[in-house]
């Protein structure tokens, strides 16, 4: 799966006009995108409190089958931070050269491996019926940090400011 996540990033980010490949136009994943958007506006700059608030309510919402829900509400909420994350590595791409967009494709792929290890090698620690779950939610964990990292830098700057005084060399 990892693999195929990858090879589609990498075709995405080939193709900078085209949509981004999680685009898709659900009921319930327009209803996911609509509540983290609402969870991250309303989190006041601790954007990371957003991470797995619809897996939770997905799981909670299962009543008591709820270990059997939890890979699956993982990869619903993973569905929209990946979302998030293609379109800001699409936005971190724009203002690059080619051969800076190919490094970007190229670290983004990095990393897409490095989450499909890490979080295999942490599922196999955990029982076996734990095993799907652990790894869903490691890789919303990581993919939904990731989205946050980009998009925080890809934000405009605010223009450094200057001292009002040079500074003062202590000696």
């Amino acid at each position: 799966m990892a693999a195929m996540r990858s090879t589609c990033l990498a075709l995405g980010l080939t193709l900078w006009a085209a949509a981004p490949a999680a685009a898709q136009t659900s009921p319930t994943l327009a209803a996911d995108r609509a509540q983290l958007a609402s969870c991250l506006q309303t989190s006041s700059g601790a954007a990371s409190a957003c991470i797995g608030s619809i897996a939770v309510a997905c799981v909670v919402a299962a009543g008591a089958n709820r270990q059997a829900a939890e890979a699956g509400c993982a990869r619903r909420e993973e569905a929209v931070w990946r979302e998030r994350l293609v379109q800001a590595v699409q936005q971190s791409g724009r203002p690059l050269d080619a051969g800076q967009r190919s490094r970007l494709v190229a670290l983004q792929m990095s990393w897409e491996g490095y989450v499909a290890q890490k979080c295999a090698f942490y599922a196999a620690g955990q029982r076996e019926g734990l095993q799907p779950g652990r790894q869903a939610g490691c890789e919303l964990r990581e993919v939904a940090a990731r989205a946050l990292e980009l998009e925080r830098a890809s934000r405009p700057q605010a223009p450094a400011r200057r001292p009002s005084q040079p500074p003062q060399i202590i000696r």
